[in-house]
């Protein structure tokens, strides 16, 4: 069996945005995540995804601006055959997490319903899977943001 190397140095972003207020905003701890590399495989069978967990994002809001919504996406595309996913947790209150998203480029909703109120939500916690089948083949190590987008 030929092992296959994949390296994915993932940087969240942190993105402030606003349409009404710029007293809203995201933020992400740590700000890069590191690498992501998928170094084993069981013969016969897709190699191994990996899963990096620990970081967090706060948001702070601002009454009566509107419902929120935090949207990722990459600003790039992934090498065919591989798939980044990210879980939001919901950072409580009414805020839903859509579960494991698969990123692309474009958009895509991570937690919704987030209520305009006077508040600050912290340590909501942020993972990252990173998987390749084995038609991916090897790939050189390349770099990718996550942008994460504060929106109504």
């Amino acid at each position: 069996m030929k092992l296959r190397r994949f390296a994915l140095v993932g940087t969240a972003l942190l993105l402030s945005w606003s349409r009404v207020a710029a007293a809203q905003s995201i933020s992400v701890s740590p700000a890069s995540v590191g690498t992501l590399r998928i170094t084993a495989a069981v013969a016969g069978q897709e190699p191994t995804a990996v899963v990096l967990s620990g970081g967090h994002y706060t948001l702070r809001m601002k009454k009566n601006q509107g419902i929120r919504t935090i949207t990722a996406r990459l600003n790039a595309p992934l090498p065919a055959g591989t798939t980044l996913t990210i879980t939001l947790a919901s950072p409580g209150g009414t805020a839903q997490s859509a579960g494991p998203v698969a990123l692309s480029t474009s958009a895509r909703d991570v937690v919704t319903n987030i209520p305009n109120s006077n508040k600050n939500y912290s340590a909501a916690t942020i993972s990252y899977r990173i998987e390749a089948t084995t038609d991916a083949g090897v790939i050189a190590s390349r770099s990718v943001s996550v942008m994460l987008t504060l929106d109504n």
